[in-house]
């Protein structure tokens, strides 16, 4: 044969085969029988994906398959194919697959576009034959079938498809504006053009309006802001220069910030006059000075005392000793005691915890040796009782069973002895007794051997179990600290409960004392302040009303008069500001508007220079779109021929040769037609053709169940055999389903031809034995080189699976060459 040729396929724990199997395939036909169940549709599979890389008809529902490839309680899988030489230049000589339950490690021996060809081309499993003709007519939109995409690929019709199909929508200008955006967009720009340039216009109108109200405006505000000589704006004005004018005149007007300067004193004055303490805070001031002294006597007393202040001290100095970051009494009594409280809580607590995890490892630990101590006192005894050799006593009876065949009368065949002088019984009952013995007493120290065995897990689990049952122990000293620790906790928690009484008066004896200090402070601050702002006041009053404000009942009074004669002038300085301002930014307004005039007209005249140009690009579509049409037109006319010219002549007259040939009396042919409609586009319709050259239904309306899996077979046959050689491979598995004696034997001829013949390498699984043995003898070698492959797969008691491989080679008749 020409090509690689497959030699083996190794394949272990995967799916149904159990254990490690070795298929060899170097033979020109390789026959794979076995039992439904056996594994033989499982081969096929592991040498798809040996190839491949996946299972392609399990692909197309998701990869959820790859889950499952493994044999149940094995840790995985692999599977390794080899070729006798690489399929094309630098390829492969062996594909592998790596698997288990969670990962799936494959590096076929084909790549992607090789991979698909053999799955399509060379390969056609069981579950896939009896829904082929399904799976070609499975007409999609678009003219997508599985038929037709190789009908096309078959041809070389995708380039002149792919050329009528390009060129369709210049027949119609709504596609192509769809396939061709800019078209649109020159459509759009058009339009959107012609639309900007009389928006220009009317915005260039409205902007000349605009500007001349603006000069109105200006020339108003310059009339009310007075002088000697206002500025007034003509179309000849220089703009810049009366900005500069206006600004020069803001400038020299330096008495507004004067005034907001004086305005700003007085309000802080007034503020600060008004933030002193009321002058009742200043009187009685050597009462307020004894109440300060007296709250502070009383919780410096509450603090020295022995049962209250000082016992919560030195709890809590107790606590801090323990926990540094607990606030000290300065801090606050009752948020002291209360924080302290907390942590020794917490402290106790997690105390308590170590000591029990402690004391359950302890007694899980005692639990675990005593398990220990019983599991190797039992091994010991069970090794004493299985001292004997149970394979022994098996073998000895064995060869006693082998031994009774030869026993004739009551003479010894070992010894020559004759047995009735021991006066026992006849010699044969006498060894079947043996027999019996030695085969109970074999089983008895099996039994013994398996008690053994689940001993030593046991004493395997608690030795394991041992190695991590220490992490929650603590030391001897560890236990003693932390039980020492957990009673001082407990104690420093009663102590600090017993005392949140004492906390509370504490609390509430600090507040009495600041407050009492808090209110003899305000008294001489209010002393201190009020002398040190009258000088303040009698410049800032003095500048503003130009007299002193002891001619005013309060000094409140005269701030706020002072404060409202400075608003005043702020007022009146402000509006001319204001107006100077507003002037200013009129100005700039009026330069934007004549700068937007002098915009929208130079956009005026490019809108129209570019509308004058996309008019004409317009025009040079047009003229494009006809000559595409003329294209379209011939390249139609083209491929219509070709189809018409190549398609009758192989592959309807292939499949037609092959389905004649396993059906010769089936009145109904299959075919396939191919259309064309409008556009010329190819769609592969499946029909039947009567004997009489009549078109008739589809081949699942026309032909019986075992015809249309002849039918099935046949064009995948055909297709096959349609496109060039890309690799010598035939691989069928269990093909002859619902077919007759008459079919199956013209398909056992039509293999023979395409193995013999043809140069294929075919590779086929069947169930049946007796077809089996019938393509056996059709297939085997009938010349020098020719050789033939028969593997059968069993299971062997244990549940592996077996490969029982049987090589044929070509042998010269010597009866008829004699």
């Amino acid at each position: 044969m020409t090509g690689p040729r497959l030699k083996s396929l190794i394949i272990e724990n995967f799916r149904s085969l159990r254990g490690k199997v070795v298929i060899p395939l170097d033979a020109q036909v390789v026959l794979v029988h076995g039992t439904n169940g056996m594994g033989k549709t499982s081969v096929l599979s592991a040498l798809e994906l040996g190839l491949t890389g996946k299972i392609a008809h399990l692909a197309a529902d998701g990869e959820g398959y790859k889950s499952y490839l493994t044999t149940l309680d094995t840790g995985g899988g692999m599977i390794s194919l080899a070729t006798s030489a690489p399929h094309c230049e630098g390829g492969r000589t062996e594909g592998t697959l790596e698997f288990n339950d969670g990962t799936f490690t494959p590096t076929p021996l084909l790549d992607a576009r090789d991979g698909r060809f053999f799955a399509e081309r060379c390969y056609l499993p069981q579950a896939t034959l009896g829904r082929l003709l399904e799976i070609y007519d499975d007409q999609k939109a678009d003219s997508t079938s599985p038929l037709t995409l190789f009908v096309k690929e078959l041809l070389g019709l995708d380039p002149l498809d792919a050329l009528v199909d390009g060129l369709d929508p210049a027949f119609n200008v709504t596609r192509v504006r769809r396939i061709a955006p800019d078209y649109r967009r020159a459509e759009m720009l058009n339009t959107s053009l012609q639309e900007q340039v009389d928006k220009t216009d009317r915005a260039i109108a409205a902007a000349t309006t605009e500007a001349e109200a603006r000069r109105a405006r200006i020339n108003e505000i310059q009339s009310n802001v007075g002088g000697n000589t206002p500025l007034i704006v003509t179309d000849e004005t220089d703009l810049s220069a009366m900005r500069a004018d206006i600004r020069s005149a803001q400038d020299e007007d330096r008495g507004l910030s004067d005034l907001s300067r004086q305005r700003s004193e007085l309000r802080g004055l007034l503020e600060r006059w008004q933030s002193l303490p009321p002058e009742d805070a200043s009187r009685d001031l050597a009462e307020k000075e004894r109440a300060d002294q007296a709250a502070s006597n009383s919780f410096i007393a509450w603090r020295s005392d022995v049962r209250t202040g000082n016992a919560l001290d030195r709890a809590i100095d107790t606590a801090r000793s323990a926990f540094s970051d607990v606030p000290s009494l300065d801090d606050g009594a009752e948020k002291a005691r209360s924080e302290a409280l907390r942590r020794a809580a917490g402290e106790e607590t997690r105390l308590e915890s170590l000591l029990a995890t402690h004391a359950a490892a302890t007694e899980n630990i005692e639990k675990l040796n005593a398990v220990v101590q019983r599991s190797t006192s039992r091994i010991e005894e069970l090794n004493k009782d299985l001292a004997g050799s149970a394979e022994d006593a098996r073998s000895l009876a064995t060869a006693l069973a082998g031994v009774v065949p030869h026993i004739h009368g009551e003479t010894c065949p070992v010894c020559d002895r004759d047995f009735a002088q021991q006066d026992v019984g006849p010699l044969s009952s006498h060894i079947a007794a043996k027999i019996a013995s030695l085969t109970s007493e074999a089983g008895r120290l099996q039994a013994l051997a398996t008690a053994r065995a689940e001993e030593s897990a046991r004493l395997s689990a608690a030795q394991r179990d041992l190695l991590g049952a220490g992490n929650g122990q603590l030391s001897p000293d560890d236990v003693a600290a932390h039980t020492v620790r957990k009673s001082q906790m407990a104690d420093l928690i009663q102590q600090l409960r017993y005392l949140e009484a004492v906390a509370q008066e504490g609390v509430r004896l600090l507040a009495a004392s600041a407050s009492a200090r808090h209110t003899l402070v305000l008294a001489r601050r209010r002393d201190e302040l009020s002398v040190s702002m009258l000088p303040e006041i009698e410049t800032a009053v003095q500048a503003a009303l130009g007299q002193s404000p002891s001619g005013y009942p309060q000094i409140e009074d005269a701030l706020n008069e002072a404060a409202r004669a400075t608003e005043a002038k702020i007022a009146a300085a402000e509006r001319v500001s204001s107006l100077r301002i507003e002037a200013i930014a009129e100005l700039d307004s009026r330069t934007r508007d004549l700068e937007k005039l002098r915009t929208l007209q130079s956009e005026r005249d490019r809108d129209r220079k570019r509308l004058t140009d996309v008019e004409k690009a317009l025009k040079k579509v047009e003229i494009s779109r006809g000559h595409a049409k003329k294209v379209s037109a011939a390249a139609d006319a083209v491929r219509s021929k070709i189809v018409k010219k190549v398609f009758s002549r192989s592959l309807n007259k292939v499949w037609r040769d092959l389905f004649v040939r396993l059906a010769p009396s089936e009145q109904f042919v299959p075919a396939f037609r191919l259309p064309t409609g409008s556009g010329g586009k190819v769609e592969a319709i499946l029909e039947t053709l009567h004997r009489s050259g009549k078109a008739s239904g589809s081949p699942g309306a026309m032909l019986s169940q075992g015809n249309l899996n002849t039918a099935a077979l046949t064009l995948f046959l055909a297709l096959h055999l349609s496109v060039p050689v890309r690799m010598p491979w035939l691989v069928l598995d269990d093909p002859v389903q619902s077919m007759d004696d008459v079919h199956t034997a013209q398909f056992a001829a039509l293999l023979r031809t395409l193995a013999k013949g043809m140069n294929r390498q075919v590779i086929i699984a069947v169930h049946e034995r007796a077809l089996f043995d019938y393509l056996t003898l059709e297939l085997s070698p009938a010349f020098p080189g020719d050789s033939l492959m028969a593997v059968e797969i069993t299971r062997n008691f244990a549940g592996h699976a077996v490969a029982t491989p049987r090589a044929f080679t070509f042998e010269e008749d010597r009866a008829i060459a004699a």
